[in-house]
């Protein structure tokens, strides 16, 4: 637990001083939600129905740019050859990495969620309790898969971003599958005309969505070392 402290106390300071990573994400995404509103039907029952959609794809492509960068500092300065020669656990180093990035994620996505209520009208009510709950289970999961292939992309020279989105949303699609779904009963409307399938319940989703987590933490705290060495 120290270490993982340590691992996090780092990032999340360098990420303060660096002051870009948050507003470049949170530039993108309000951009993102911005357009969407532009292209959709001023009619409410039709921008409520696909809004949750840009929402969440604005939260999944936005992610994709902190992602991208999360490694950057490390392999211009060295500091990650090293880690790697240091006697630590590079799970750990791993595990902190995630919840670093999860801290920032969130605070864009509280932006992006602010925007999105304004454009689109929409009031949370007693809901944005189970909202935030949401976005952090869905985060979570998405930046557990995404470190990862963040660690394999980074050392590519030209369009690792690229190849970044490309791996990365295709292993999503069962995550963003269930928190569509769940957006019914979160955002109180029918979405995508229900083409998706019903509503999903709260509690549902959350047991769900927490074994998606487990499943790509543990899969990631053992593929990351190896990932690394790389």
């Amino acid at each position: 637990m120290r270490l993982f402290a340590c691992f996090l106390r780092w990032d999340l300071l360098r990420e303060v001083r660096r002051k870009d990573t948050v507003a470049n994400m949170a530039l993108f995404g309000l951009l993102v939600v911005f357009l969407s509103r532009m292209g959709v039907d001023p009619d409410p029952k039709v921008s409520d129905s696909v809004g949750p959609v840009f929402f969440w794809v604005a939260i999944l492509f936005a992610g994709t740019v902190g992602l991208s960068q999360i490694f950057a500092a490390e392999r211009e300065g060295s500091a990650l050859s090293g880690i790697l020669l240091a006697p630590v656990d590079l799970g750990v180093y791993y595990l902190a990495k995630v919840a670093a990035a999860w801290i920032y994620v969130m605070a864009m996505e509280l932006v992006l969620l602010t925007l999105y209520c304004v454009l689109f009208g929409f009031a949370p009510g007693r809901q944005v309790g189970y909202l935030l709950g949401a976005m952090g289970t869905f985060t979570l999961g998405y930046l557990a898969c995404g470190v990862v292939l963040a660690a394999m992309t980074s050392a590519l020279r030209t369009g690792g971003e690229v190849v970044l989105r490309i791996l990365l949303v295709p292993l999503m699609i069962p995550f963003v599958w269930i928190v569509l779904r769940v957006s019914s009963t979160l955002f109180s409307t029918d979405i995508a005309g229900g083409t998706l399938g019903g509503a999903l319940r709260l509690h549902h989703f959350f047991v769900v969505g927490t074994a998606l987590d487990l499943i790509y933490l543990t899969a990631g705290y053992l593929l990351f070392p190896k990932v690394l060495e790389e």
